[in-house]
């Protein structure tokens, strides 16, 4: 039998949820859609250096299999934010204050500011090439069945694409 302890092993948990209403950074509704799109967006995305000058080995890796992706957007729904085309307008405050009211729930300790990062995603699900991902709350914990469960991050983050095939 291994002992994981003695290996350092250290596993988490990576939950997430979609609200309702508006998208983070634009007033799109937050639909999920199965009908057929109004239009199609054809995209190449490359792998791009971060803040340390280095290539995420993971996006290097989608990168070299040198794909195409297709979106389709609604003339309704989906707008130049959206499909980067547009810079993201202001994060959208219902979901800072929701992210806010789970945070104290967690006992985290909530950032004094909130910084909108981008993480590097060239697989397909995202428009852009990455995630606009912002650091909320760190070093909480929830208690089930009388264990307390560490939280170590909350963060919000946008979900702009559903990969059709």
């Amino acid at each position: 039998m291994t002992n994981y302890t003695k290996l350092g092993l250290m596993a988490g948990l990576e939950i997430h949820q979609q609200l309702e209403g508006k998208k983070l950074f634009c007033n799109c509704p937050t639909l999920i859609r199965d009908d057929k799109g109004n239009f199609e967006i054809k995209r190449f995305l490359r792998a791009s250096a971060g803040e340390t000058g280095k290539i995420d080995i993971a996006a290097q890796h989608e990168y070299k299999k040198e794909k195409y992706f297709l979106y389709e957007g609604y003339k309704d729904t989906t707008c130049l934010v959206e499909i980067d085309e547009e810079p993201p307008h202001n994060i959208n405050q219902d979901a800072l204050t929701i992210v806010l009211q789970t945070s104290l729930m967690l006992k985290t300790k909530i950032s004094d500011f909130v910084q909108v990062m981008r993480k590097t995603v060239i697989d397909g699900s995202n428009t852009s090439g990455f995630q606009r991902t912002t650091l909320i709350a760190r070093d909480g914990q929830i208690n089930v069945n009388s264990k307390k469960i560490g939280i170590d991050t909350v963060c919000i983050e946008e979900d702009s694409c559903k990969i059709l095939e």
